[in-house]
């Protein structure tokens, strides 16, 4: 097979870097593998040790077939860097599996993610290839889901599809287009209403308080009507919520167990799955219920705070 090449992404957070190129090499495909290892450029205030540390893992023995190496002279931020290093490889090799460092990935990712993109690769609905999935309440280790959401959390796609986001005339990757559709539309792309972080995300990042990219990359395929596949069970853990990023504060809400069997069984119809995303719907139910509990608890944390909520509510 015709390995894909892994476009690697990495900033300040040496140990989440290594952590991650280890569980990588856990992967018998990954010594038949290509990386390509971005650094974006320092900034005044990023913590120095830390970032000689991940330049240091990027100087070690690394577990790939080749690997190559970009350093930024200067700091593009998060979108930028990462638009700019996947539009690099994916336009000499087709194909590619981006990879951020706050990831963990199972023995079993690049296996399903080359078969997905190999599987995929002429079928024109079919836009991306997630290896992150939720939280399932039923779940086979051995098949996959197709589905109209992204979470790109280790994840592929293929040239044709990015040049259709990078397109200036569309301007897909930076104009957020979903918040002047319909309200329905809008509830659509933010999935009932219970995932309007995406659009949140849109918003922030058009006001300069934010530097995404994934809901920009989630916009283009909703705009297109792509579909996306889904592993039942994730094999992608994500760790970047621990406070150490730049965008993701701490919580544990996508936590999900790592699949270490292969998933095989790949859809062959181009057609939503209704039971993966009732699975998916009542994940993100249960996500807002909990959240709006956590939210509103302190008014009823003493008898001070519930008088304090009822006298500025009347």
């Amino acid at each position: 097979m015709d390995y894909a090449p892994i476009v690697i992404f990495g900033f300040d957070r040496p140990l989440h870097l290594n952590n991650m190129i280890e569980s990588l090499s856990h992967n018998t495909e990954c010594i038949e593998s290509d990386a390509y290892i971005f650094i974006d450029g320092p900034t005044e205030k990023v913590n120095q040790e830390n970032y000689e540390k991940v330049l240091e893992v990027t100087r070690g023995e690394l577990p790939f077939k080749n690997s190559f190496i970009t350093i930024r002279e200067k700091n593009l931020q998060c979108k930028n860097n990462i638009i700019q290093g996947i539009t690099e490889v994916i336009e000499n090799k087709g194909r590619a599996i981006i990879m951020e460092d706050d990831l963990i990935v199972s023995n079993q990712f690049l296996h399903y993610m080359n078969h997905a993109l190999e599987e995929y690769k002429d079928n024109k609905d079919v836009w991306h290839i997630n290896g992150y999935s939720f939280p399932q309440f039923l779940g086979n280790e051995k098949k996959a889901s197709i589905s109209k959401l992204a979470q790109p959390w280790g994840w592929g796609t293929w040239k044709e599809n990015w040049n259709i986001f990078i397109d200036e005339e569309h301007k897909y990757y930076k104009k957020n287009i979903i918040s002047t559709l319909s309200k329905e539309k809008r509830r659509e792309y933010n999935f009932y209403n219970l995932a309007t972080y995406w659009e949140e995300s849109l918003k922030l990042d058009g006001e300069n308080k934010n530097s995404i990219w994934d809901a920009y990359w989630y916009q283009t395929i909703y705009l297109n009507n792509g579909l996306t596949l889904f592993p039942q069970v994730s094999h992608v853990q994500n760790f970047g919520f621990d406070g150490s990023g730049l965008h993701c504060g701490i919580n544990e809400e996508f936590d999900t167990r790592l699949n270490t069997k292969k998933t095989i069984k790949l859809p062959k119809s181009s057609r939503e799955n209704k039971l993966f995303k009732a699975n998916v719907y009542l994940f993100h139910k249960k996500r807002n219920i909990k959240n709006y509990f956590k939210y509103h608890s302190n008014k009823f944390s003493s008898p001070k705070n519930f008088l304090k909520w009822v006298l500025r509510n009347n």
